[in-house]
């Protein structure tokens, strides 16, 4: 772009026409490069650099009365251009992800499973074993000689954009460059197998990808964590395996976002006895509703992750990666779905002690008036500024997506078991990464008005010192020592709305 502005200066100050020419020429071709390798931002810039070559072999008479407006015209459309190209740039960067805090470099695999007793599950025919991707973090020894993995890799753009941006109401173009962000994770490097290392799985959001919230996992990977991150397929972005075959998002996608009345009517309710009415039956429509297999399907994806890890059965090629897990002490965590899943699954499963739900609404009833087994962090974007079904959900004393889950209500926000906080200033994706690869209007509309780096920060921070206190024992004052970190991003939630509303119901 800036050898389109030089050669616009040659073009329009100098003689020198064939400088000029030669200089938009490489321009041209530099940022079609550019272009080609996914910065699509360079796009407004190569238009104006072909421009520029089209001024300076205009002949001279063009730049004498009448016909001088003709190469004005062309020049300000050339500014314009550019101009473009340099507001992309900057609203929708090639953005870097935090610089891992702990003490030890990362490493990333990826890797196969398939459940052979599992079949037909969601849209896989029947006789078709259920088979996922995982992709690990972990402490590596030596980073010597091997690269750092981007993003998504350009098949990854190709296979996840279209799935998972359109979603956001824009072009899925706009998402390519995410190949030319580079990580911190190494590919492939040799495991730091010192110690044994507390694992935490990692569920990703509906119709997102394993890879959602990868600067929680280099953080956690850097403190001397195991993570495994499972993609959960035809619920994600189209996941590609290394037999060519490609499980795409669901055909049923459509039914799994259309809610019912019984769930309209719960989600708005103006009070918590309205709510009350209308809770069974949005249970009953949520028995019957696509998200339902989703979530069975996932909790299984689970299961049958800490079954093989913990009998050893991870493949050949991950033997280090086996051999560093520490079994008794395994965590969950999910963002959105992925986070209902994690709550509930680990609930269920006596292997998991600890678990993170950030932002997803619960969909185990047993865990409705009741207490949850073990250790639950719960990290909810802000729903007093963006409610997430209507205004009557933005009452700052209770959350819609998790308020009647995980407590006993009549003792609601006095169980330690139990530590809930709301994002100030984040809407529900903005517990990704994402809010990194936007600024200005685009960013708040999508992720929050909140600080991105500081959302990413404190959200990452939270997770990090609850499973440091649950999974390692550490004497970090949780969760007060990160509430007051972060005042001005992280608000605790005690859950005494719902409480106050059933004891004085009974």
């Amino acid at each position: 772009m800036l050898g389109a502005i030089a050669a616009l200066a040659m073009a329009l100050r100098s003689q020198n026409r064939r400088g000029a020419i030669a200089l938009a020429f490489i321009a041209a071709l530099a940022g079609s490069i550019s272009t080609y390798r996914n910065s699509w931002q360079a796009t407004p810039a190569v238009l104006a650099a072909l421009l520029i070559v089209g001024i300076a072999i205009m002949p001279p008479y063009l730049a004498t009365q009448p016909l001088r407006w003709l190469r004005r015209t062309l020049s300000s459309i050339v500014i314009g251009l550019i101009a473009a190209s340099a507001a992309l740039f900057y609203f929708l960067p090639i953005f870097s992800l935090p610089e891992p805090s702990g003490p030890h470099a990362v490493g990333t695999r990826q890797f196969e499973m398939i459940d052979q007793a599992r079949q037909g599950v969601m849209e896989d025919t029947p006789g078709t074993p259920r088979r996922i991707l995982v992709r690990a973090w972990y402490p590596a020894s030596s980073i010597e000689g091997f690269s750092t993995r981007p993003y998504l890799t350009r098949a990854e753009v190709d296979d996840h954009a279209i799935d998972v941006f359109k979603d956001f109401g824009l072009p899925y173009v706009m998402y390519r460059h995410f190949s030319l962000v580079r990580t911190h994770s190494y590919v492939d490097a040799p495991v730091n197998v010192s110690d044994s290392l507390p694992v935490v799985v990692f569920s990703h959001g509906y119709w997102c990808w394993p890879g959602q919230n990868t600067a929680l996992m280099e953080k956690l990977a850097s403190h001397g964590y195991l993570v495994f991150s499972v993609g959960h397929p035809y619920d994600a972005g189209t996941m590609a395996f290394s037999d060519g075959v490609k499980i795409p998002v669901s055909p049923k996608k459509q039914s799994a976002q259309t809610p019912t009345q019984g769930m309209i009517k719960f989600w708005t309710g103006a009070d918590h006895d309205t709510r009350y009415a209308a809770l069974h039956q949005y249970q009953t429509d949520f028995d019957k509703h696509r998200v339902m297999q989703s979530f069975k399907a996932w909790r299984d994806d689970l299961r049958f992750f800490v079954d093989r890890l913990t009998a050893h059965g991870l493949p050949d090629a991950m033997h280090e990666l086996q051999e560093v897990a520490d079994d008794q002490r395994i965590g969950f965590a999910g963002m959105s779905f992925g986070g209902t899943t994690s709550a509930s699954a680990c609930h269920h499963d006596p292997r998991c002690k600890a678990a993170v739900n950030l932002d997803g609404e619960e969909f185990d009833w047993s865990l409705y008036d009741a207490p949850v087994r073990m250790p639950l962090a719960v990290l909810h974007a802000d729903w007093v500024d963006y409610p997430p079904f209507g205004p009557t959900s933005a009452d700052p004393t209770f959350n819609l997506l998790s308020g009647y889950a995980y407590e006993s209500w009549s003792t609601a926000g006095d169980n330690d078991n139990v530590t809930r906080a709301r994002l100030i200033g984040a809407r529900h994706v903005g517990l990704t990464d994402l809010p990194l690869a936007a600024r200005g209007p685009l960013k708040t509309r999508l992720y929050g008005k909140g600080n991105s780096e500081q959302m990413i920060e404190a959200t990452n921070a939270f997770v990090l010192g609850f499973f440091d206190r649950r999974l390692k024992g550490t004497a970090n004052a949780f969760p007060s020592s990160v509430l007051e970190r972060y005042p001005t991003a992280l608000a605790p939630h005690r859950n005494i709305g719902v409480r106050e509303w059933w004891t004085h119901r009974s």
